[in-house]
């Protein structure tokens, strides 16, 4: 699998502990950038120059905003993810709305990796601390008040957020329909009309077509 052989590439880099800098000239003026709000953007562009040098076959949505960031060669769809490793993940896993709609079209997305960069930026240098690769049910869980964690604004899920999974009690999913099941329990929580109003059970939709996609029950 070429996920398999990215990791192993990049133990082989020994990229953990790796530093380097992120550099803007503009009209004369050069600097390093100090500002931590590109860095996630910067190690998706870096990582997919490293997949090039590395002659790892990948391809891209003809639109930069579409899910996935990459199509490897062997058909996987992996995601490129990043936070400060010295605070808890709180990167967007997805758009709850978007997320939701999509399972019923694209369940197989239940089952796309998570490359996750845990970076330290100080001094405007860049450290590589370490990096996991996880499935979505991987790296989130079980929330007591929005039933799994979720940025909400004003009542309204808005993005899927992780859970931080370095902690000694992060109650992760145990599995894709648990995680699956999280996201029928917050629909049914923040829209309880939205699906029903359609005629559709939403969970069994989304159980029915990963089933026919994969062969494989969820």
């Amino acid at each position: 699998m070429y996920i398999k052989k990215i990791e192993q590439l990049l133990n082989e880099e020994n990229i953990k502990g790796k530093k380097g800098f992120i550099s803007f000239d503009l009209a004369g003026i050069s600097f390093h950038v100090a500002s931590k709000d590109i860095v996630g953007g910067v190690l998706q562009e870096w990582f997919e120059n490293w997949m090039l040098s590395k002659k790892i076959v990948f391809s891209k949505p003809s639109n930069a905003q579409d899910w996935p960031d990459f199509y490897l060669g062997d058909g996987q769809h992996l995601e490129i993810k990043a936070f400060n490793y010295d605070a808890s993940p709180a990167f967007d896993i997805g758009n709850f709305d978007a997320y939701t709609r999509s399972l019923l079209e694209h369940p197989q997305r239940l089952d796309s990796d998570h490359l996750i960069f845990g970076y330290r930026s100080s001094n405007k240098t860049v450290e590589i601390v370490d990096f996991w690769v996880k499935k979505v049910w991987e790296m989130t869980g079980v929330s007591p008040t929005n039933c799994l964690e979720l940025q909400v604004k004003q009542n309204v899920p808005v993005n899927i957020r992780p859970k931080n999974w370095r902690s000694k009690t992060p109650k992760i999913f145990n599995s894709r329909r648990d995680f699956v099941v999280a996201l029928a329990e917050a629909l049914n929580k923040f829209h309880p009309q939205r699906y029903p109003a359609q005629n559709i059970n939403w969970l069994d939709s989304v159980e029915k077509a990963y089933f026919q996609a994969t062969n494989t029950p969820l």
